[in-house]
């Protein structure tokens, strides 16, 4: 019955006391997380929570659940990132932490001003700013989140180097745990920068490169050492990209490209949220991907079709791209990809907007909302809603 009443993050130190106690906890915790397996999860706030509060919402099990998270509040964070079940936030004043909603452990990484090209400031009325000075242009920004979750990186296949993509369109951080270190790389306009856990400043590993390439870096020794392994792919439209290994082997590459629609009855807005919209009729949604196999021997894209995704689901979104096997999950949907919003400026500036999510279908592409099924609890459109994989290191 006290177990019953524990926030999960003390539930799981309560089953570490003692066998007994190990056992109350085991038999909780199968009511309290009622998934069995680390299948991505969805990560969002409900209305109907305190701010506190997060869902986390199992599509493969179709199943839900409630973590209450330490300070700052949920719901006044921006999620950049995530990756091996931790996610990178940035509160209202910028300040970064990496958390692991499940435990509930959290640590603090270098602020913004940390990375080469960022300096705090203040605007007219004085609130405070900052300055991002990128290749002879002068931008002053206010909040920090229309500058800082430009990042992207992916996590690295044992033992220890990390295949990352440069995209096109800058990403979000991820963090990369190795042999129980926190390693975090950020992508920015093209620029890679790396931290350890610990570190004050980000240090910055490549150059800006403003096409499609890939890179290996090795994590071993005082600072990752970078290596082009592709040439740029060149991409009409700029899309979003992703780099995932297939199981069979297969470095694969998705692109997704987004366009504007105009809403004949968009939803309202609230007064208090009416300046963070910029459009109310506008709503941003997925209208094309594609899939390339990599060729690295050869330096070229191979376009491939969903059935080559073998019967797996892709997720993809503002955290590490995963692509998991539908057999033994049939709730999941075979050679399809499971997205959520990774659209930088509608998520920086349109906080209150309309998010682009659901099941990409590649057979007939089209996006069916998550909406449509009834197990999904809603969520609000702020924090945007991430994919995470759950982990209890």
């Amino acid at each position: 019955m006290v177990m019953r009443s524990l926030d999960i993050p003390d539930l799981f130190s309560a089953g570490a006391v003692c066998t007994s106690w190990y056992a109350a906890y085991s038999a909780v915790r199968r009511v309290r997380i009622p998934i069995t397996d680390t299948s991505p999860c969805l990560l969002y706030s409900c209305a109907d929570d305190d701010p506190d509060t997060a869902t986390v919402y199992s599509p493969a099990a179709g199943v839900s659940f409630k973590v209450r998270l330490p300070a700052p509040a949920f719901r006044s964070r921006h999620l950049l990132g995530a990756a091996h079940g931790w996610v990178v936030t940035a509160d209202e004043a910028s300040n970064l932490q990496a958390l692991n909603p499940l435990t509930g452990a959290q640590v603090d990484l270098p602020p913004v001003t940390g990375l080469h090209h960022v300096e705090a400031a203040s605007d007219d009325p004085g609130r405070p700013g900052y300055n991002l000075y990128n290749e002879l242009l002068h931008i002053n920004l206010h909040p920090i989140r229309l500058a800082f979750p430009h990042k992207s990186t992916t996590p690295p296949p044992p033992p220890a180097c990390a295949a990352m993509e440069k995209a096109v369109h800058p990403g979000h951080p991820r963090p990369v745990l190795r042999r129980r270190r926190l390693h975090l790389l950020v992508l920015h306009r093209g620029e890679m920068s790396y931290a350890r856990l610990g570190d004050d400043r980000w240090t910055l590993i490549t150059e800006s490169d403003h096409e499609c390439s890939i890179y290996a870096f090795d994590l071993n020794g005082p600072a990752p050492k970078a290596r082009k392994i592709t040439q740029r792919f060149q991409l009409s439209d700029y899309p979003y990209c992703h780099f995932v290994f297939a199981p069979w082997g297969d470095m694969l590459q998705i692109s997704r490209y987004t366009a504007f629609r105009t809403l004949t009855d968009p939803a309202p807005v609230p007064e208090e949220h009416a300046q963070e919209v910029t459009n109310p009729r506008l709503e941003f949604y997925t209208d094309e991907m594609e899939l390339y196999k990599v060729d690295i021997a050869g330096q070229k894209l191979v376009r491939i079709s969903g059935h080559d995704l073998h019967g797996h689901a892709l997720f993809l979104g503002f955290s590490s791209a995963m692509l998991l096997s539908t057999k033994g999950f049939p709730r999941l949907k075979p050679d399809c990809a499971y997205l959520t919003d990774e659209n930088l400026e509608q998520i920086g500036m349109n906080k209150n907007g309309c998010r682009d999510i659901g099941i990409w279908t590649f057979e007939t592409e089209t996006l069916e909302s998550f909406a449509d099924f009834p197990s999904v609890p809603p969520w609000l459109n702020w924090p945007s809603p991430i994919w995470i994989t759950p982990s209890l290191c």
